[in-house]
């Protein structure tokens, strides 16, 4: 992981884990453990309090596809409960993946005001 970032933090990003594993790094297991586990808290406790029908995972770190959805969803699976309405919130990549916001942006400028 050291190699990746050029031995500089300030060029660590959540990528930089995905692409040690892939490299068979040790150290990149241990830190992705503890990303996906801190990540899955967050995601449950969002969905426990406002019980959405669907949560997208966008921006950058999407881009990882399965190998951030498979551990995450069993993660939040472990976390999170089904409210009274009994919805079982399914968790998604965003397809537009780090463009969401550049395009969001774009159709609220052609948008009637």
């Amino acid at each position: 992981m050291w190699d990746l970032c050029e031995g500089s933090l300030d060029k660590v990003q959540a990528r930089t884990a995905f692409l040690a594993q892939d490299m068979e790094d040790e150290a990149s297991s241990y830190v992705l453990d503890h990303y996906l586990d801190y990540l899955a808290i967050g995601v449950a406790n969002t969905v426990n309090l406002l019980q959405p029908e669907v949560f997208c995972i966008g921006g950058g770190v999407s881009l990882q596809g399965d190998s951030l959805l498979m551990p995450l969803k069993k993660r939040v699976e472990a976390l999170a409960f089904a409210g009274s309405n009994g919805i079982r919130t399914r968790l998604v990549l965003a397809s537009l993946g780090n463009n969401a916001g550049i395009i969001g942006a774009a159709m609220l400028d052609g948008m009637d005001r």
